[in-house]
């Protein structure tokens, strides 16, 4: 339980990130390098969110 509510922190940290990047950068600028590092990382934490709801649910 203490995992999960470790990540739903990290999403919501990571949700303001990146809604201070949310505009029209390219690619090839910093911002939206940052824009896509932010977009993996929400990615990743929502699959890690969603196998562990999985999980408890199986229990």
């Amino acid at each position: 339980m203490d995992r999960l509510q470790t990540l739903r922190k990290q999403k919501q940290f990571w949700l303001s990130v990146k809604r201070v990047l949310d505009k029209d950068a390219s690619i090839y600028t910093w911002e939206g390098m940052q824009y896509a590092r932010v977009l993996t990382k929400l990615v990743l934490i929502e699959l890690e969110i969603e196998q562990i709801e999985k999980e408890k649910a199986a229990r």
